[in-house]
């Protein structure tokens, strides 16, 4: 099997990345699409539709993952190198995908991204800051776990040529060498995720999704349970709690949830 990495056409950011990647790693054409390329059993295709609205990824070989290659913005607009599994924890979803659904995920790939991106950020000298982000936008559709690697946050960063290396590098990490851990699904804290970035650095932990102190907004026991049953690989049976970051009354309702399901707490 394969491991997809997607480029959209309209995202400039996932276009300088798969460009770096092609370069280093010698994707080649295999098919008389120029849209679809391969190294080794990584594939890489650009698509025509914005990633986060990319739903229905037509190929012929079984695909285990999904990467997406991409832009990354904020209000802030700190230079930022991000990685997330894709998701809608909530009934609300503008960015794509579906309401109240999360992807399939992978975790060992996200902590093998992450620590990408620090020795990348390191080696290259770019003052960006590296991070987690919590389970967000689409798609939700793909079947497979459906992994973001992103350059942020403005145009100046999305064509920065160190901040695309660092992103290609990090995706073929997660892509061919995935870093083992203790699966975990995590809950608390903003969008963020310093606490669960700084725990899977020092820990043996490998994160699955993580639903941010705003999925207590509309919390839902059925989006718990699925945080978990998607997580592939070894069962996952671990809950990280940001602790401060949940509210008391609301950390008191996932805690009581956690344990009717048998799951293990650990508090960070």
């Amino acid at each position: 099997m394969a491991v997809l990495v997607v480029a959209s056409k309209k995202d400039v950011a996932a276009q300088n990345i798969a460009k770096e990647l092609i370069r280093t790693r010698k994707f080649y054409h295999v098919s008389e699409s120029p849209d679809l390329l391969q190294q080794s059993s990584v594939l890489l295709k650009y698509v025509d539709s914005d990633g986060i609205f990319t739903e229905e990824i037509g190929l012929p070989e079984k695909i285990e993952a999904v990467i997406f290659a991409s832009r990354h913005k904020s209000e802030e607009g700190e230079p930022t190198l991000s990685v997330h599994w894709t998701g809608n924890p909530t009934s609300r979803a503008e960015s794509g995908g579906k309401p109240k659904t999360l992807s399939f995920t992978d975790p060992p790939r996200l902590r093998a991204a992450l620590l990408a991106l620090d020795e990348a950020r390191e080696r290259l000298k770019v003052n960006y800051a590296v991070t987690l982000e919590a389970t967000h936008h689409g798609p939700t559709e793909l079947g497979v776990p459906t992994l973001f690697v992103e350059i942020g946050s403005t145009e100046k960063e999305w064509n920065d040529p160190l901040a695309a290396t660092a992103v290609s590098e990090a995706i073929w990490k997660a892509a061919t060498t995935p870093t083992p851990g203790i699966p975990a699904v995590s809950f608390g804290g903003g969008h963020y995720c310093n606490k669960q970035g700084d725990y899977l650095r020092r820990s043996g932990y490998a994160f699955s999704h993580i639903l941010s102190k705003y999925f207590f907004d509309e919390y839902d026991e059925l989006i718990v349970s699925m945080a978990f049953e998607r997580t592939l690989g070894m069962r996952c049976k671990t809950a990280v709690l940001d602790w401060k970051g949940i509210r008391g009354r609301e950390r008191s309702k996932l805690i009581e949830t956690l344990k009717k399901k048998n799951i293990d707490i650990v508090r960070v």
